[in-house]
């Protein structure tokens, strides 16, 4: 089973990902949850996930500098970006400029 950290600043949102989908059909357990990036950092550390699903902007830390954070320590975890429809174009934006490897595939 491979193991997930759900990251975002809205609580109905992050409360929703934990209920609304079937994580252990998917193989996948959820070990932890974060209002914000400094927050997943400390359960990423104790949990050490596979797999990161994340908001872009965020409060204290957003997902980008998560990201960055992440990639700086070596930690090897594949990263789902959380964006709405208006925030798309800055999100392009910041991810070219951060230079990520990246693919972008839409889903409504």
């Amino acid at each position: 089973m491979y193991k997930v950290v759900l990251v975002d600043d809205e609580e109905i949102v992050l409360e929703g990902l934990k209920k609304k989908i079937n994580w252990e059909r998917l193989r996948l357990q959820v070990v932890g949850g974060a209002s914000n990036g400094l927050e997943a950092l400390k359960i990423i550390e104790e949990t050490n996930p596979d797999i990161l699903i994340t908001d872009v902007i965020m409060p204290v830390m957003n997902g980008l500098k998560l990201m960055e954070t992440l990639k700086e320590t070596n930690r090897d975890i594949k990263t789902v970006i959380l964006a709405d429809m208006m925030n798309l174009n800055t999100l392009k934006k910041l991810l070219s400029s951060a230079q990520q490897s990246t693919s972008l595939s839409l889903y409504q």
